[in-house]
């Protein structure tokens, strides 16, 4: 079969988008595409591509940001994985044989590949990455975005943390709550924990004394309008056919604030709640009858919010995980990992730095 598809020239067309069977290429399937159109013969290396050397070609294009003038197809398709990683990074980084094999079944992004690379040059970074159950951009991005001083300690709750990503722009916001503290300053305190669970108690010490909120989120967000009568809400809810009287108990008790958004004929309904100490965030977007809004319209609702300096709930998402294993029993600790499908690995006592 691969012997007859080689002898024919690949017919594609620039007026009609990739088929479905390119999604997992995403951002390279032009390159992809431009390959087997000059030079039909590799079709068939297209066709039966492993796992492992799709992810090997997004490292290599991921680096290879100029055409390098050589025969490119043949190093992708066909060269050994030493030779590709040479020509394209310039050396076989530590760990990345394994990484690739818990990678998705689709390409990550550019960038991802690139920052896996230097990360994989951290000795903190790459155990952790030895130990990941599996890797994905969230995941990449979580590990580049954690200053460099807390990756040891963090390394060691991963087991208890679903997701990591937000944890810098938390610590940003907890700073920006205190008043006295800059992000720096923040880390630098929080690395001098010399275990994990140093960590866990020390973020949750700062967290503890921050100011409480004085004072209701505000009355107006650009186009939406808080609304503050339990009457109103059941109506709007009984009109819209969702939840919102299930919010009036809690909206009087100054634990939720609903605002209704309008703007140009569309409506939103958008909950803000109190996380303690926290502040207030922006927790869901619902149209009537609870349906999801665009990703346009998500986006600029949520601009509109920030600039009122109520954030996403999921700026803090990773702090709240991290701040609730304080005085949390290690056998409890260690049986969430289990239910959450996560590697269990005992506590340890971090290095002193270099």
């Amino acid at each position: 079969m691969t012997t007859w598809l080689a002898e024919f020239p690949v017919p594609y067309s620039t007026d009609k988008p990739p088929g479905f069977l390119l999604e997992p290429f995403r951002w390279a399937t032009p390159r992809l595409i431009a390959i087997v159109r000059d030079q039909p013969g590799y079709l068939p290396d297209l066709i039966d591509l492993s796992h492992t050397r799709m992810h090997l070609i997004g490292v290599a294009l991921g680096h290879l940001q100029t055409d390098p003038g050589t025969d490119l197809a043949e190093i992708l398709f066909r060269g050994p994985a030493e030779t590709l990683l040479e020509f394209s990074v310039g050396r076989q980084p530590p760990g990345l044989k394994r990484a690739v094999r818990i990678m998705p079944n689709y390409m990550m992004e550019a960038e991802s590949y690139r920052a896996l690379v230097r990360l994989l040059d951290e000795p903190q970074a790459a155990r952790f990455f030895h130990h990941a159950p599996e890797i994905r951009d969230s995941t990449i991005r979580a590990m580049s975005g954690v200053p460099v001083e807390l990756r040891s300690a963090l390394f060691c709750l991963q087991e208890n943390i679903v997701d990591m990503s937000s944890f810098s722009e938390g610590l940003r916001h907890i700073a920006r709550r205190s008043g006295r503290l800059t992000f720096d300053g923040l880390v630098a305190e929080l690395a001098r924990a010399r275990q994990p669970q140093q960590l866990v108690a020390r973020l949750k010490s700062f967290v503890d004394t921050l100011p409480l909120p004085d004072a209701l989120p505000p009355a107006r967000v650009h186009h939406a309008t808080r609304i503050d009568s339990g009457r109103q809400l059941r109506e709007l809810g009984k009109k819209w056919g969702n939840c919102l009287e299930s919010y009036v108990w809690n909206v009087e008790h100054g634990q939720c604030a609903i605002y209704l958004w309008r703007h140009a004929g569309f409506q939103a309904a958008c909950s803000v709640t109190r996380s303690g100490r926290l502040g207030w965030f922006l927790d869901q977007i619902k149209g009537p009858e609870n349906a999801d809004v665009t990703p346009s319209e998500e986006e600029t609702i949520q601009a509109a919010f920030r600039a009122a300096g109520i954030l996403p709930e999921s700026v803090i998402g990773s702090i709240a995980q991290i701040v609730a294993l304080d005085g949390l029993p290690r056998r409890r600790r260690r049986h969430l990992a289990r239910v959450r499908g996560l590697p269990v690995r005992d506590e340890i006592t971090l290095p002193d730095p270099a």
